[in-house]
């Protein structure tokens, strides 16, 4: 048989497993449902997870939302710990489930893009719970309050907390998958593949002795390498200025998000350095900085299973973040499957790709669809 046919047979292979309902584990039927549960209120609400400080000294409670469905029988369910988009910006693990404000005018396109989206998925993946499958929403300190590593400390240090705190809300502490989107997304990627890397590990909120592995992990169009980000963007959907300013300047949220903010600095420097492999510049370590943020740099064959999934016209994340990613993982071994809606935005990525998503994550965590 020849090589490309072999190609279309693996894909079509992957696509069906994807799809397939799969066999037996939990219960979550159509037929077993009473009601749709994706306006359920949190069982357990505002779970301080732990105190942390900012890069300014002030403390700062980390908090998540517990939602755990009615169970049929006395066993414990599988979680899904979800991790809100935003830019690292804006957003808050409450997401739709936070009381409601008046909408900002005078927020840019972009932000207004990022808002628009965290509301927007937060419901898609609270279906979990139609599903048989707790959901946890955790928070993290935003760019504009620490640098990173913070951020992936503290996603970290929520995963450890549901671990160890399994037994009470009556969760199964082997059965923890990940997902996010944008930046929830970076921060969910970024998770599930340095898992025992203890320089992004962190020690908030203690609970050390628990892992903070994932037996899968869903990435929705998330940043996965932060060097790159301008120059992959399809000057069809952002002219090339824009998309400096947007993902190079000092003012970009990557930039802010690496503390590298200053006078000839920005996200755009870093890449040049990179390129020139300028290992003697006094901001070199900074380059280290933003390749140990970047997942695609961080793969190995270790890494839980993958969904990723991209709009072919993402106007803010380029669509070759996922690509890069997908092939890192591939090279490495890893299970994964990448869907692409070719007219998704920066956003909504269509029913066909959310029920795909659905099901592989219900067979990851054994339970039926």
């Amino acid at each position: 048989m020849k090589a490309g046919k072999w190609r279309k047979l693996s894909v079509a292979v992957l696509l069906s497993l994807a799809l397939a309902v799969p066999m037996a584990g939990g219960s979550c039927e159509a037929a077993d449902k009473v009601a749709n549960l994706i306006d359920m209120q949190p069982t357990y609400r505002d779970v301080v997870v732990a105190n942390v400080q900012n890069d300014n000294g002030a403390t700062r409670q980390l908090r998540m939302n517990v939602f755990v469905p009615p169970k049929a029988k006395a066993e414990k369910v599988p979680v899904l710990v979800f991790v809100h988009g935003g830019g690292w910006a804006k957003g808050t693990y409450e997401g739709d489930d936070a009381p409601k404000k008046a909408a900002d005018s005078s927020q840019s396109s972009t932000n207004a893009l990022m808002a628009q989206d965290n509301n927007s998925s937060y419901k898609i993946f609270k279906d979990v719970l139609n599903h048989g499958i707790a959901f946890v929403s955790v928070d993290y300190r935003l760019n504009s309050e620490a640098a990173f590593p913070a951020q992936i400390y503290d996603v970290k240090a929520a995963v450890r907390f549901v671990r160890a705190h399994a037994d009470e809300y009556g969760l199964d502490a082997e059965r923890i998958a990940i997902a996010g989107t944008s930046a929830g997304a970076h921060l969910a990627a970024e998770l599930a593949v340095t898992s025992g890397n203890k320089a992004l590990e962190g020690d908030e909120g203690g609970n050390l002795e628990y892992s903070s592995r994932v037996k899968a992990c869903v990435d929705y169009y998330g940043p996965t390498n932060l060097l790159t980000m301008a120059p992959e963007m399809n000057p069809a959907l952002e002219a090339p200025d824009k998309a400096a300013e947007t993902h190079d300047s000092v003012r970009a949220n990557e930039s802010i998000l690496l503390g590298f903010t200053g006078e000839g600095q920005g996200v755009g420097t870093l890449r040049k350095l990179d390129e020139a492999g300028d290992t003697a510049s006094p901001y070199w370590h900074m380059v280290e900085m933003a390749k140990l943020a970047s997942p695609v740099y961080q793969v190995t064959k270790d890494a839980p299973p993958f969904f990723i999934a991209h709009g072919g016209h993402d106007s803010l994340v380029p669509i070759q973040q996922s690509i890069s990613l997908q092939k890192a993982l591939t090279d490495a071994g890893v299970e994964n499957i990448f869907m692409c809606n070719s007219k998704a935005p920066h956003g909504y990525q269509g029913e066909d790709t959310n029920k795909a998503m659905m099901r592989w994550l219900c067979r990851q965590l054994g339970v039926t669809y």
